[in-house]
């Protein structure tokens, strides 16, 4: 079947991809007031909804509930609000199979992935990035959802088999369909408007001889997607760090350090407020 083919199913979903390309485009060129900001966001009432649920959440308590979602934009900060129109969005993606082994699985992935990319920036020189590379690590599998919208049952037999036979998505991907996640997740990211890192890290995360200009933030976002990948498809028999060694030295670390990284990270992470409250978001 043609790659457009699973990509057009994407076409009648009840969301505005547009939205967050949007807001992602006016805030990166600093050429917005908080006003058109809201307007923007305003025109999908769910993505408002969570966005002041947020707001008033127990991380940012306030005496005052606010109700007016300029003043949640304001309060929140743009990196912040960024990233939920991200999440929120995506999540609406295949918001009808909320719940779903593959759903809970896909996106404690993608989450993951996106806060573990966004605190390796700073530890490979591209702090002033990291908000991007969450971005980044967030979509960077979001080519497997035109592929399990597609048949469900289908992509769900061939993600159990790659964890139990400790395969790659791809190859899989592209036997059983004639294409994979990556090259779907380039083209769909590339349809909706995103920056090019974003396009670029869909389609090359995982490889090593790494085309795009973007190359050092693709190699974060692969590290963070393998121990992601741990913490979720390969909890029970978690991959071999072994396998990062050519990727790593690419990034001027070692199969140590990132063991040690991985386990203090974790450690940091399942303390951190708002990784909490997007893993409730996810949940909705």
């Amino acid at each position: 079947m043609e790659q457009v083919d699973y990509l057009k199913g994407l076409k009648n979903l009840p969301i505005n991809p547009a939205i967050s390309s949007k807001v992602l485009e006016m805030i990166e060129k600093k050429e917005f007031s908080f006003k058109h900001l809201e307007s923007l966001i305003s025109a999908d009432p769910g993505l408002t909804t969570k966005i002041l649920r947020i707001a008033n959440s127990a991380l940012y308590a306030r005496q005052n509930k606010i109700t007016k979602l300029q003043t949640a934009i304001s309060m929140l900060g743009l990196n912040t609000i960024k990233n939920l129109v991200i999440l929120v969005t995506g999540t609406s993606l295949f918001k009808q199979y909320t719940g779903s082994w593959f759903y809970n699985m896909f996106w404690h992935h993608s989450l993951d992935t996106a806060f573990i990319a966004k605190d390796m920036a700073g530890n490979c020189g591209l702090q002033d990035q990291a908000e991007e590379l969450f971005i980044a690590g967030l979509l960077h599998n979001v080519g497997q959802i035109p592929l399990y919208l597609h048949k469900p049952e289908t992509y769900d037999s061939l993600v159990k088999q790659v964890i139990q036979e400790e395969r790659r998505f791809s190859e899989l991907e592209q036997k059983v369909y004639g294409t994979t996640h990556r090259e779907l997740g380039g083209l769909l990211l590339t349809q909706w408007s995103f920056p090019s890192l974003f396009c670029d890290c869909a389609r090359e995360h995982g490889n090593i001889n790494i085309t795009s200009s973007w190359k050092k933030q693709i190699l974060i976002v692969s590290n963070a997607s393998f121990i992601a990948s741990n913490w979720s498809y390969f909890e029970k028999k978690p991959k071999d760090f072994q396998l990062l060694e050519g990727q790593l030295r690419q990034l001027g670390r070692d199969i140590q350090n990132i063991r040690v990284y991985e386990t203090q990270f974790r450690s940091i992470l399942a303390q951190d407020p708002f990784y909490k409250e997007c893993r409730e978001l996810i949940r909705e």
